[in-house]
């Protein structure tokens, strides 16, 4: 027996179109978004796909429903949607063996993009890798970093680290010669 289950396109495109118009207002978080009605205009979508789309957007923890006053942003930064994924994703011996292999790539690609910067020589491995991975500049690259090393565990020491250090820095040195 088949439901009526809609096509995950028309919900997908709703979220986008949310997400667009919420770039688009540059609304940030504390902000009220607007009304299901008032989207349904606004971008011309179906208030049933808005609806499904705000309910899943809510159930993320992107935005929250305040009764008498409206939908708010919320701020992103803190919700546990990655973690809750992470339990089930990352769970057994072999995919802890890959969390590290993951890890590594990151942090060579960190360095990579340290290699770079013009700056390398002056930047130092001091408190923890997380620092210099927020010497990047890229925040993405940090985010995914951070939740990656906290499945796979740290490091004891920063030994291997350093090696990497060294070895980009001989890098950025040959570039110049």
């Amino acid at each position: 027996m088949t439901g009526s289950v809609r096509p995950p396109s028309k919900f997908l495109a709703a979220i986008a179109q949310i997400q667009e118009m919420i770039k688009r207002d540059r609304l940030r978080p504390g902000d009220k978004i607007p009304s299901e009605r008032e989207l349904s205009d606004k971008l011309s979508i179906g208030r049933s796909s808005v609806r499904e789309a705000l309910r899943a957007l809510e159930l993320l923890g992107l935005i929250e429903t305040r009764r008498g006053e409206g939908t708010f942003l919320r701020d992103f930064k803190d919700h546990q949607l990655v973690p809750l994924i992470g339990t089930f994703l990352f769970d057994g011996d072999q995919t802890k063996e890959e969390l590290h292999d993951v890890k590594a790539i990151l942090e060579l690609g960190c360095l990579a993009v340290l290699a770079g910067k013009a700056d390398l020589d002056s930047i130092e491995l001091t408190g923890s890798f997380e620092e210099l991975t927020g010497k990047t500049g890229n925040r993405l690259l940090q985010n995914i970093w951070i939740i990656i090393s906290n499945y796979a565990g740290s490091d004891p020491d920063h030994e291997r680290l350093q090696k990497l250090l060294a070895s980009a820095r001989q890098i950025q040195y040959s570039k110049r010669q």
